[in-house]
């Protein structure tokens, strides 16, 4: 059963979606506000009725109520604070948790065209700026409002002629509104965009460092990331420009509302219609009030950012450019039995070249079939639509005899394992990445799976043994070892069908003939797929399905196929003599 992960509409809504969590640390943050609001009052107090009468215990008293407030506004604000960090922290971890569920969604064919750079830049980046933004909203704006408005609601009781010019901000704000709201919005959302492509043209490069040393061309790269760099540079420029001009607005405005108010209320005082006490309120009580103004000033690049992050988040969560499988049938175990009916099939990024053309094929339980064929021809995209990394465009495909629709494809991947050429680790322990495939395991059931695949030796001459760390993709081992722990991972989740895709083409021989063995113990009893790369592979094989232009050619025992001269014969007349290697 899938649980929802979209997210609300707007930035307003998904704070009124959290709003039970937020509720206590909010609260704490309103009441330190109100804590210290009296404070203006308690000056006009002080200057208006102790000061002429001489009075220095009402002195000490109301200094002794000020510091009072200010030591519970002390406590309101450290504690109001820590329960909005946690609170923010608990959002940010669902929030992300969405996306990465989202991802388990997304259909390959939309995943193709998206950088990688670009999926993390939401993951990491674009949540990170909407905490930010959110912290300060609950913990500094809304607070600073509650506190402006309570002094002046005071400041207005004390003489409201004055405070009635206070209201003056109000035009101030609808000629911001107007003219820069929309320019500030629209240079947030191409600097978030040129940052996404910064990101993504960036994390390509560095995870193909290999690639651009290996081709001494790493003054290509970098002209291509400074190009990146200097779009980013320039919608950075331009977004710093309309704030600064909208923060200098408001800078003028707020000090010519200032002038104003001072002013007449020193005229006033001059003409005794306003005491000295509430012209000393208004002056202590006056940034205060401006305040919420400033901070939304302040706020507002922010804002404009942490809004856009949400909106590019919003866009992934909610993409229906999701896989279509909707079904809900699973079992005990699968039986291995495979069957492709007239499936047809072209990558959702080239529509127009047709990759499957009408295959039907039947694989049997415990069969062991290899697909060979030369590059293009179709090999690993049977396996793609087999696993349900993508959907055919006509035709289908049946699991013991169901249609792959009516199942539970995530739960069908589990009773897969697939063994790739380029074996992927994980950075964490050996132990770990063993245990990705059965998270249950025990630690002698992961020794055994190493050693039927020829991993439990090297393994133990690892500095910490199944505890060592690997790095990064597995980056400390050489690729066989790579290689014997996918196998272990494999054959530790014990599936009924087994998918090995090139697994032994990039090797030595060394290595291929301790991996070889470990296949051949990991497909004893299962429905094996083979993507061949060499003849050593596929010699024991059940069937040899010989693929071209994504057609079946020729289908038949190794033995048959050489001896009937047909497009096998001439693969593996075509090898070098010194090599095992199928032409491709």
């Amino acid at each position: 059963m899938r649980r929802e992960a979209t997210v609300a509409r707007t930035l307003i809504g998904y704070l009124w979606e959290n709003r039970t969590r937020l509720a206590p640390g909010l609260g704490l943050a309103l009441l330190r506000s109100l804590a210290v609001a009296p404070c203006p009052w308690l000056f006009q107090r002080m200057i208006d009725h102790a000061v002429p009468a001489r009075d220095t215990g009402a002195v000490l008293l109301l200094a002794g109520v000020f510091l009072g407030l200010l030591g519970v506004h002390y406590i309101f604000s450290v504690w109001g604070s820590h329960e909005i960090a946690k609170a923010m922290a608990q959002m940010m971890v669902g929030l992300r948790s969405r996306i990465f569920f989202k991802l388990q969604f997304l259909s390959f064919g939309y995943l193709d065209q998206q950088k990688t750079g670009r999926l993390l830049s939401k993951y990491a980046f674009d949540t990170q700026k909407v905490e930010a933004l959110l912290y300060n909203i609950l913990n500094q704006f809304l607070p600073n409002i509650l506190y402006g408005g309570s002094i002046f609601v005071i400041l207005a009781v004390l003489n409201w002629h004055l405070a009635v010019v206070l209201l003056l901000v109000l035009p101030f704000y609808g000629i911001a509104k107007y003219r820069f709201f929309a320019r500030i919005q629209r240079t947030n959302n191409e600097a978030r965009l040129a940052q996404e492509k910064l990101t993504g043209t960036a994390s390509e490069y560095i995870s193909a460092l290999r690639l651009v040393r290996s081709f001494g061309e790493e003054q290509q790269a970098e002209a291509d990331l400074d190009r990146t760099s200097a779009d980013f540079a320039r919608s950075r420029v331009s977004q710093s420009y309309v704030n600064a001009v909208f923060g200098t607005f408001w800078y003028v405005s707020a000090q010519v509302i200032a002038l104003v108010v001072m002013a007449g209320g020193a005229m006033l005082a001059i003409g005794e219609s306003l005491s000295y006490g509430t012209l000393f309120a208004f002056v202590a009580g006056l940034p205060i009030v401006l305040g919420p103004i400033q901070a939304f000033v302040g706020l507002s690049e922010q804002y404009f950012i942490g809004r856009e992050s949400y909106q590019s988040i919003k866009e992934l969560v909610d993409s229906t450019y999701v896989e279509a499988w909707n079904g809900t049938r699973r079992t005990t175990r699968l039986q291995g039995e495979l069957r492709f009916e007239q499936v047809v099939f072209s990558y959702p990024t080239a529509p127009e070249r047709r990759v499957i053309h009408g295959i039907s094929l039947t694989i049997r339980p415990g069969e062991h079939v290899a697909f060979v064929g030369p590059s293009g021809s179709g090999k690993s995209t049977l396996a793609n639509l087999l696993l349900g990394l993508y959907a055919p465009d006509a035709g289908r495909i049946l699991i013991d005899g169901v249609p792959q629709a009516e199942w539970d494809m995530r739960w069908v991947r589990r009773q897969l394992a697939v063994v790739l050429q380029d074996s992927l680790l994980l950075s964490g322990t050996v132990a770990d990445n063993l245990r990705f495939a059965r998270a249950d395991a025990t630690d002698a059931e992961l020794r055994d799976a190493a050693r039927q695949a020829n991993a439990d030796e090297f393994i133990e001459r690892l500095p910490e043994g199944y505890a060592t760390r690997i790095g990064e993709r597995g980056a400390t081992l050489s690729g066989g070892q790579r290689q014997r722990l996918a196998i272990a991972r494999a054959i530790l989740r014990n599936p009924p069908v087994l998918i090995l895709d090139e697994a032994t083409s990039a090797l030595d021989y060394e290595s291929e003939r301790l991996i070889q063995q470990a296949l051949d113990r990991l497909a004893a009893g299962r429905t094996v797929i083979t993507i061949a790369h060499r003849l050593s592979t596929i010699r024991n094989a059940d069937r040899i399905i010989v693929l071209s232009s994504g057609r079946i050619a020729e289908d038949g025992r190794f033995d048959e196929l050489v001896a009937r001269g047909g497009d096998f014969a001439r693969l593996v007349a075509a090898h070098d003599a010194t090599d095992d290697f199928l032409p491709s």
